[in-house]
């Protein structure tokens, strides 16, 4: 027996075998369905071995559509069979699917192929857009986006929305995958679409510049109101504690939370590709510094989510915590010293200008290496140069000094030849700017840096260190000018810019108080600088994702991505000042005194005792072989 709904008619049957087989039908028409009977007889036996097949055709049935104007979508059949002694069989039901076009396939079709699950570290959701659209046997593309069925070949790694418009990732998902399958269908017809999910891996990486933090002698600041003073040490002399009102202040330090994106590879074993490279590391610090913390904000704070200070000593641990779960996605130990450490250094550097060199990757083709360039020479009269300035602790730290806040210090420049340059004050940085007044080169400008005004215990006001900044002034001549003129890879541009530093030699200047002004305090003084933290470079080799959107696309406007990818791995571990230029040759270089640790005093001490004894040792073994002999 079969079933139809209003609209299709059975136009008749017919026996596939009419040797075999006798067939007759009876139809009756109801309200809304039609009804058709046929019954089937053999009438003679079958000449088919019955194990070489488990169906034989007996009959056909037509149908026929009679508004196919009206219809659209599908026309089912209810299909029910009755054999004599074994009574009859569960109903089955076909569809006629009705088209008005004649389709030959369907394809989806994405914003993008790949999709950062970012709502891991950040808890929003992260989407790509989708539109389906049917292809006709005259090459007809309509879109059929309001009329698919779709499903997710695993929830776990993707997702896809109930009117199949988008595909998206909320943070619950267990995993990334390479060519992870979301299926759509219309009518008879499917199709795949293939999404590369890559997700942070677990547990992420905080970089920190300096995880032991100190006190710094002679630098005191204001005491904020939420915070209490730090007690000052009993060797501290009476000067350090006349200050009323203000503390030492606490080292300052970077913080970055670096991690890499995965993905599960589509094949048996599952293995793990890496977004870019299994070298290349993503900054995500902007994704997650509403979600990090420190466990003990007593002993230290964090600023901005990228700067770490020191309060009071003792130990802590900062955290990067889930915004989804109670889970922590990372944690790092940062201590706060008793000791104390002292500037030993203050690097100065004169910036007029930056030049920029992009080159295709030699790692990967989707990506860039962006090299910047600090300029050091004014080419025309009156332009100005910025003053960029790092300081180095007696414990090797380097830090640069705008990671500080500007009301705990101030900077102040003298010109050493006014007929070259000019110095003035910028009242919107509020740190000196330097001005071009005549040809010459050389360590023109001497930094100080100085305590806050509201912690001076005195009219002679405290110096914290002292730097001197070179710089040439050349009328007519660009930075840009002198290096054009071929391509060059990132180590060729490095040395270039190192090259540009030590062309000039300038003899030893002297102030009018008779100080030694050498070209700057960081070329005075190499040696301490090679083992500095990780801080910024005046030359750094970035590379960051070319043409390639990170979020796919966003459900709302602030969860955009702001953050492109940087692979960190060219980021010098060890690091040096910038050199101001005037080239100095390296038996000119005056060494700047720095001042012992306890551990090395100790170390150097016991060093002694031991040679003593020796000594002694030697001395008694040769007064004995002596007084033996004469014996």
């Amino acid at each position: 027996r079969a079933k139809v709904k209003k609209g299709v008619n059975i136009l008749g049957a017919r026996t596939s075998d009419p040797r075999q087989w006798d067939v007759k039908q009876e139809v009756g028409n109801g309200g809304k369905h039609s009804t058709t009977t046929v019954m089937c007889q053999r009438i003679a036996p079958s000449s088919r071995n019955r194990s070489t097949s488990l169906f034989h055709e007996v009959v056909q049935l037509e149908f026929e559509i009679t508004s196919f104007s009206s219809l659209s979508g599908t026309q089912p059949i209810s299909w029910q069979v009755e054999y004599p002694q074994h009574g009859t069989s569960e109903p089955a039901l076909a569809e006629i699917f009705i088209c008005q076009k004649d389709l030959v396939g369907i394809v989806p079709l994405a914003m993008d192929t790949e999709i950062l699950n970012t709502a891991i570290l950040t808890g929003r959701t992260v989407a790509v857009p989708i539109k389906v659209v049917s292809i006709e046997e005259n090459s007809a593309v309509t879109d059929i986006s309001e009329s698919v069925e779709c499903k997710s070949s695993g929830e776990d790694v993707i997702k896809v929305s109930d009117r199949c418009d988008y595909v998206f990732v909320n943070g619950k998902e267990m995993k990334g995958k390479v060519n992870a399958l979301v299926n759509f269908t219309y009518q008879y017809l499917s199709a795949p679409l293939q999404m590369t999910v890559w997700v942070p891996r677990l547990p992420l990486q905080i970089d920190i510049s300096d995880t032991e933090l100190s006190q710094i002698k002679g630098w005191r600041v204001p005491v904020v109101s939420n915070k209490r003073p730090t007690r000052d040490s009993d060797d501290e002399d009476e000067d350090e504690r006349r200050g009323r009102g203000c503390t030492l202040q606490y080292q300052h330090a970077m913080v970055r939370v670096l991690t890499q994106f995965v993905a599960e590879d589509s094949g048996p074993w599952g293995q793990l590709s890496y977004l870019l490279g299994s070298d290349w590391h993503f900054d995500i610090t902007d994704l997650v510094r509403d979600f990090m913390k420190l466990e003990d904000p007593h002993i230290a704070r964090l600023q901005e989510g990228r700067i770490l200070v020191g309060r009071e000593v003792g130990m802590t641990t900062m955290q990067v915590l889930s915004p989804l779960s109670d889970s922590i996605l990372a944690e790092k130990t940062v201590t706060v010293l008793d000791d104390k450490v002292t500037i030993t250094d203050l690097g100065v550097q004169l910036v007029s200008g930056l030049s920029l060199f992009l080159q295709p990757s030699a790692a990967t083709s989707r990506a860039i290496v962006a090299t910047a360039v600090a300029q050091e020479l004014l080419h025309t009269p009156k332009q100005e140069a910025v003053v960029s300035t790092w300081i180095q602790f007696s414990d090797s730290s380097v830090t640069p000094l705008d990671i500080y806040d500007p009301k705990d210090f101030s900077l102040s420049a003298v010109s050493l030849d006014e007929a070259v340059v000019s110095v003035h004050q910028s009242p919107a940085l509020k740190w000196p700017v330097v001005a071009a007044e005549g040809e010459g080169q050389g360590a023109l400008v001497k930094v100080d840096m100085m305590i806050s005004e509201a912690c001076q215990k005195s009219k002679r006001k405290s110096v914290l260190a002292v730097g001197s900044g070179s710089i040439k002034v050349k009328f007519g001549q660009n930075d840009a000018d002198a290096e054009a003129g071929g391509d060059y890879d990132a180590d060729e541009i490095e040395n270039r810019a190192s090259d540009r530093r030590h062309k000039a030699s300038e003899p030893e200047r002297h102030g009018h108080d008779g100080r030694y002004y050498g070209s700057s305090s960081a070329e005075r003084d190499e040696g301490p600088l090679r083992k500095a933290s990780t801080t910024a470079k005046s030359i750094l080799k970035n590379k960051v994702i070319k043409n390639n959107r990170l979020d796919g696309g966003k459900l709302s406007d602030d969860s955009q991505l702001q953050n492109i990818p940087i692979d960190f791995t060219n980021f010098p571990a060890q690091v040096d000042l910038p050199k101001g230029g005037a080239g100095m040759e390296d038996s000119d270089l005056v060494q700047t005194p720095r001042g012992l640790s306890d551990l090395e005093i100790g170390m150097y001490a016991l060093l002694g005792v031991f040679c003593l004894a020796i000594l002694v040792f030697l001395i008694n073994c040769a007064t004995f072989a002596l007084k033996y002999r004469h014996k």
